[in-house]
């Protein structure tokens, strides 16, 4: 089985769409171990209308899901296997998670269909919970799936911009809990003078100070009475205003990447095992 199937394990987390039954059908496919399908590390994917995202952590023995839809909760669960037939559709398996016991004491098993490329994931979901009855009946409703073109697509999200997409969730989440970000401050009027910020006069380089990342940029006025400077960015000539704080040296800027890269790993960990981390929100 292709390495690149670890691209598809973060469909369990989807769990309101899915195959439900009470057949084990491991024993009628190819079962593949999640364990070495892929290489250990966490991963993050998002919905290409990017009103989804997808965090996949693959250790020793297991494969963690957590999933939100904009600023929903955090789902979670945890995945058995993937299978291989015959009877799928080409390029197309299976992955399987644990339900709960019916009313009879039985064993349920949900399915998640899905197919793959390098990049991306399709996840192959019926409108509702549907409930099949073997093999045979599953490979027809996922037939139907693939010939009806009703797939998600999920996307793997580049590191450097792991950190933009996980914050862009949580404002949503914020907002959600009544939450709102204070407004921008209005720019200040021009002074005239010459004067200087941090060493920096105008016309230097320096570099914006960002959430995400931080901007090259080059000074354009200095506004001395209310500590700001006008700066416009190299990347895409926009003239902005910003705080005297936010003027870094180029090495400070390459300080905060690093920093922001553990930020970025620790916000993973937390909705992977909320348990380990400490919501400062209660």
């Amino acid at each position: 089985m292709s390495r690149g199937i670890v691209f598809c394990l973060a469909l369990l987390a989807l769990s309101a769409c899915r195959y439900e039954s009470t057949a084990d059908l491991r024993s009628s496919t190819t079962p593949y171990r999640v364990t070495g399908a892929f290489a250990e590390g966490q991963y993050l994917f998002q919905a290409s209308d990017q009103n989804s995202i997808l965090v996949l952590d693959v250790a020793a023995d297991q494969a963690r899901i957590a999933w939100q839809d904009q600023g929903q909760s955090v789902q979670r669960t945890t995945l058995v296997s993937i299978l291989g037939s015959d009877a799928f559709p080409e390029r197309t398996y299976v992955a399987v998670a644990l339900g709960g016991v019916d009313r009879n004491g039985a064993q349920t098993f949900h399915y998640y269909p899905f197919s793959f490329n390098e990049t991306q994931i399709e996840w192959l979901k019926p409108a509702q919970v549907t409930e099949v009855f073997g093999l045979a009946d599953l490979a027809r409703h996922v037939t139907a799936a693939v010939q009806g073109r009703n797939g998600q697509v999920f996307d793997l999200v580049p590191v450097k911009q792991q950190m933009a997409v996980l914050t862009r969730f949580e404002a949503w989440r914020n907002r959600n809990a009544g939450k709102s970000a204070a407004p921008a401050p209005a720019a200040p009027p021009m002074i005239a003078g010459e004067p200087t910020v941090k060493g920096f006069s105008v016309g230097d380089g320096v570099y914006v100070k960002g959430f995400f990342s931080d901007k090259p940029s080059i000074i354009q006025q200095i506004d001395e009475a209310n500590r700001r400077v006008k700066v416009r960015r190299h990347d895409d000539g926009v003239s902005e205003w910003v705080g005297y704080e936010r003027i870094i040296t180029r090495d400070e800027s390459t300080a905060n990447n690093v920093g922001r890269t553990v930020v970025t790993f620790g916000v993973l960990v937390c909705m992977l095992s909320p348990e380990t981390c400490t919501d400062s929100r209660k």
